[in-house]
């Protein structure tokens, strides 16, 4: 063996050991090539009024601001929405790519597995949502066009929540039906939610003070009648004058301390909200907080218990290569 070819092997075993393989670009995909995805969202142009409200200086935001810092810090302190989490540009973007939604970076977050996850809804769209519900690329949204249709996290996310729901709690029929969304980033399920199901009310929450003011923008933007964000320090006397149905908390709790999660539920369990909704972080069917503790005996401490949990998406294949695989939780208040 000549000296160049036993110097490769030996390199080759080296990164083999440490979970590397050297392989011939040739034999990638094109979207392997990138290194990391360097815009952080999709520059099109925004509308003026939207430039001169999304800033930092706005003073509704400087006054919740101001209101969440005298709240109860078991909630408010964060784990990971500390100071520069939010950047300036992200509040005019908040669809692009940052913590609100994570949509080009992560597990599978490539066009093949948005691909697979748009056949795989397709197959189960026994309501048309897709086709109802549509994308656009507002407010720096990453969208990939497959085939004939535009889709992004924010709307396959949505749709796969939604058929979640209505497939176990029958929500697309219940009038009258009431869901509280704590964690509610800039409010995309409730846009996708009160779209599909005109009837049902929904309250968004978040104990980030950004969170509820881009949130409070985006439902305006969208014209939605029955949904509106509700600042933090009202949330207890809102659901006092207007007692909801379902809880539902899409990655939030796994970015929360463990006093945080807990302050939520004993205000479900005080008002006595029947269910709730978890997605959480994790691959498998876990339930774990930032850091790994499982979240779960407490909330059966409060009364609530797992009726059911099933994969993101049903079929196998699609939950090992879709986009962002997690996992539906749902949990039953005992009475």
């Amino acid at each position: 063996m000549s000296l160049t070819k036993w110097v490769g092997q030996r390199v080759n075993d080296a990164l083999l050991a440490r979970g590397f393989e050297i392989v011939r670009s040739e034999s990638l995909y094109g979207w392997q090539h990138m290194q990391a995805h360097q815009e952080r969202f999709n520059a099109a142009p925004l509308a003026e009024d939207a430039k001169s409200y999304l800033r930092p200086d706005n003073p509704k935001l400087l006054d919740l601001e101001q209101r969440y810092r005298a709240f109860d810090a078991r909630v408010t302190t964060p784990a990971i929405w500390k100071d520069g989490h939010v950047r300036e540009e992200d509040l005019a973007y908040f669809r692009g790519d940052n913590g609100w939604v994570w949509q080009v970076h992560g597990t599978n977050a490539n066009i093949l597995a948005y691909a697979l996850c748009l056949y795989y809804l397709r197959s189960i769209d026994r309501l048309g949502l897709l086709g109802r519900l549509g994308e656009d690329a507002n407010f720096g949204n990453f969208t990939f066009r497959i085939g004939d249709q535009d889709v992004s996290r924010d709307l396959l996310d949505s749709i796969a929540e939604i058929y979640f729901l209505d497939h176990h709690l029958g929500i697309g029929s219940r009038p009258g039906f009431r869901i509280l969304d704590i964690g509610a980033g800039y409010g995309r399920l409730a846009h996708r939610l009160t779209t599909a199901f005109p009837h049902i009310e929904y309250t968004c929450t978040d104990a980030v003070s950004v969170s509820t003011f881009v949130c409070d923008y985006y439902l305006r933007f969208r014209g939605l009648e029955k949904a509106r964000a509700v600042p933090l320090d009202l949330i207890d006397s809102t659901l006092q004058e207007q007692p909801v149905d379902l809880a539902i908390n899409v990655h939030s709790f796994p970015e929360c301390k463990m006093e945080a999660i807990e302050w939520w539920i004993q205000l479900l369990s005080k008002h006595r909200v029947k269910h709730l909704m978890i997605v959480p972080n994790c691959h498998d069917d876990r339930m774990l907080e930032r850091e790994g503790r499982d979240f779960q005996p407490m909330l059966e401490s409060y009364g609530y218990r797992t009726v059911l949990k099933e994969p993101k998406f049903l079929d196998p294949v699609v939950q090992k290569y879709g986009p962002f695989p997690s996992w539906h939780h749902l949990l039953e208040l005992r009475s």
